[in-house]
């Protein structure tokens, strides 16, 4: 087993297994909201074990319950920390840090365990709620446990928000906040392709870059890493035909703008007395991307404050946002983007002890 090898089971274990590594990520392009606000370089972050997990994760949480059951969230968590078995052969120098993985990795999923026990035992119902506010959303809890020290959740979101708004003229104000920051690079926007060449980029992520642009990209030799990016992103998320009228705009108006909407679950538990329990932990099981709002979500909540500790029940507001992104293109710059909260709305649940 090699030191990489090592280093990407133990990397990141308090922050779900998070790992950095350089590569071309097209799919990746477009992400927006609050967590993601330090823009990536050619180097974006990979969960561990994401490929297997997303794979199997949606198919997996719709038929689980069909299938009987109860927690199909809590159960799926216990394969994201693999423990190696005791005879995995390690050299020396790296047999520690194979047993402090070990030993966390076991600890996780003896957690998730007693959650998935709690959840096939009392079998609480499903607890909906509807946001008319947000064009009548939905958030489900669907799973729960909170053992007095630990907190965790499997959600569901169904967000319902406008397609994107393409064409979109910004005024004067509106462009001097949405270039303040590069679609998907350093805040100076200084992404061309060529000069991250020789900067370090690696040459075969530049030349993927460059080969995979679309007929119009190539058209117009877009060479800046976040207009290549944004191009992706209007492919992905528009029709055929309404990716054709925005390219058309682009070309006689030689800029561009979308606004994109989103519902999504803030980074914050807050308690009915005004306990904040700290960042959420969320994981996402029905992608890999980080702007995929809706389906099943994962919220993990470990070193509660004291004031949240050995409690009879929980009673937890999720804070859900409506957020607005602008992003903004000219053909011979970089792309930038804007971000705004344009609502709030709490959502209260009560989570019982399972512990008593």
């Amino acid at each position: 087993m090699t030191r990489k090898q090592i280093e990407d089971m133990i990397d990141g274990i308090g922050d779900r297994n998070v790992s950095t590594a350089a590569q071309y990520d097209p799919p990746g392009s477009g992400q927006t909201p609050e967590r993601i606000r330090t823009m990536k370089t050619y180097r974006t972050r990979k969960p561990f074990l994401i490929a297997a997990m997303v794979a199997l994760a949606s198919a997996f949480c719709v038929t689980a319950y069909a299938a009987g059951w109860i927690s199909p969230t809590f159960h799926r968590m216990q394969t994201m920390f693999a423990v190696p078995e005791d005879g995995t052969d390690v050299s020396a120098a790296f047999a520690e840090e194979i047993d402090q993985y070990r030993a966390k990795a076991k600890e996780r999923n003896d957690l998730y365990a007693a959650a998935e026990q709690y959840m096939n035992n009392r079998q609480p119902e499903p607890d909906t709620v509807t946001l008319p506010e947000f064009d009548n959303s939905r958030v489900t809890l669907s799973e729960r446990y909170y053992d007095g020290e630990h907190l965790l959740l499997g959600i569901n979101l169904d967000e319902v928000v406008p397609g994107p708004v393409v064409g979109y003229m910004p005024d004067e104000d509106q462009k001097k906040k949405i270039r303040n920051v590069a679609f998907f690079y350093d805040v100076q926007g200084n992404d061309n392709l060529d000069d991250l060449l020789e900067q370090g980029m690696d040459r075969e992520i530049y030349d993927n870059y460059l080969t995979n642009r679309s007929d119009h990209a190539k058209q117009y030799d877009l060479r800046s890493l976040s207009a290549i990016e944004f191009d992706w992103y209007l492919r992905r998320e528009l029709t055929e035909e309404a990716y054709a009228d925005a390219w058309k705009s682009l070309q006689e108006t030689g800029s561009l703008c979308v606004v994109e909407s989103s519902v999504y679950i803030g980074d914050h538990i807050i308690l009915d007395d005004g306990t904040d329990l700290g960042p959420t932990g969320q994981f996402k099981l029905d992608s890999s991307t980080s702007d995929a709002h809706s389906g099943n979500i994962f919220i993990e909540m470990n070193n509660l404050p004291e004031k949240a500790q050995n409690r009879d029940a929980l009673n937890i507001n999720l804070k859900l946002k409506n957020g607005r992104t602008w992003y903004y293109v000219e053909l011979d710059g970089p792309a930038y983007y804007y971000y705004e909260t344009a609502g709030e709305s709490l959502v209260s649940f009560t989570i019982e002890n399972g512990s008593k």
